[in-house]
């Protein structure tokens, strides 16, 4: 079974941006933003991944998600 995995910390710290200046730029709310990098996050709001997004100027989603193996079977 895949899991999704959000690559959305590895990608900040790539960019050299914080999670409170992420959250100015896309008017997503810090502790959302919080939330979508932690790694026991249960679900993902396809409206906020477009905030970030666009915020980020990513035009490609792969690198903000991926597929991976669940390695809790």
């Amino acid at each position: 079974m895949l899991r999704i995995k959000v690559k959305l910390k590895e990608l900040l710290k790539e960019r050299g941006v914080t999670q409170n200046e992420l959250s100015g730029l896309s008017g997503v709310a810090q502790a959302r933003i919080s939330k979508l990098c932690s790694p026991k996050r249960q679900e993902v709001n396809l409206e906020m991944l477009e905030k970030i997004a666009d915020a980020l100027e990513i035009m490609d989603i792969r690198l903000l998600i991926d597929f991976v193996p669940d390695d809790t079977e």
